[in-house]
């Protein structure tokens, strides 16, 4: 099982531009102290998410070739997991 660990970094500290929403608003990147992990597995994949701030964050796990995670509320230590098949790709954590 090879496991990737990816961690969103902003330049300077601001957001920068992710993508749009589904009603064509720009979702800004998940601030650096949320963490995500992404575990293959032999037949899906698992995007392990987790607030490392010290405040609550709304973030969801945005993927290509497959559905969006919904858009999860996390208290400073929560965290959250979406599971996808082989074929989606992680496409970022945008904060929602």
């Amino acid at each position: 099982m090879a496991t990737i660990t990816l961690a969103v970094v902003t330049s300077a500290g601001t957001a920068q531009a992710a993508g749009t929403g589904g009603n064509g608003r720009a979702l800004a990147v998940a601030p650096s102290c949320v963490k995500v992990k992404v575990d293959k597995g032999i037949i899906s994949q698992t995007a392990y998410v987790k607030n490392g701030c010290s405040s609550t964050k709304r973030v969801k796990v945005r993927w290509s070739f497959a559905p969006d995670s919904g858009c999860n509320t996390l208290k400073p230590g929560q965290g959250f997991k979406t599971k996808r098949g082989l074929a989606a790709q992680f496409d970022g954590l945008p904060s929602c």
